[in-house]
């Protein structure tokens, strides 16, 4: 019978699919960052990070690439595509300008802020259980082509979370 068993969960464990969730955390300034796992178009793995700032949300892309500080001005003029529902379920895109950062072990991230506008709309977006699309368009930018994807698995703690820690974005 344990032979049967150790069978059946090995079938359903390998049956399953990883996906994509997001997690909330305080940074150390006390903000609240929330993390987004988002699947590339090739199905590997990346982050995508709100940061809660007063009413609106920084972004931070991390990309397939690694930078250092003197790299960045390659990447200058990068736009970050925002794809979202709205209330009614209609799609929609925001674009954004994005900079060029490092991150943690030398990373090319790209960072954008939101307005409290758009901030409020990809929060009721994301709190009402929709995937968030994002995607990088610039032409140096060769190996990171494509959507990422940010599955709603964990949004509703994410959603407490931004309550609590940032009421200010509604």
């Amino acid at each position: 019978m344990k032979p049967l068993v150790a069978f059946f969960v090995a079938i359903f464990l390998s049956a399953t699919s990883v996906s994509a969730a997001w997690f909330a955390r305080l940074d150390s300034g006390g903000r609240l960052v929330v993390t987004g796992v988002a699947v590339n178009p090739d199905e590997t793995n990346t982050a995508v990070y709100l940061t809660c700032s007063g009413e609106t949300f920084d972004i931070e892309v991390l990309t397939v690439f690694n930078a250092k500080s003197d790299e960045l001005s390659y990447f200058k003029g990068t736009k970050v595509i925002l794809g979202y529902k709205t209330k009614t379920g209609d799609e929609k895109k925001m674009g954004l300008d994005g900079e060029p950062v490092v991150s943690a072990g030398g990373a090319l991230s790209i960072r954008a802020n939101l307005t409290s506008e758009q901030s409020s709309a990809i929060n009721d977006s994301i709190g009402r259980g929709r995937r968030l699309d994002v995607e990088l368009v610039h032409p140096e930018l060769t190996d990171d082509k494509g959507v990422k994807k940010v599955l709603a698995e964990g949004f509703t703690t994410m959603t407490l979370a931004i309550a609590a820690e940032c009421p200010s974005i509604k």
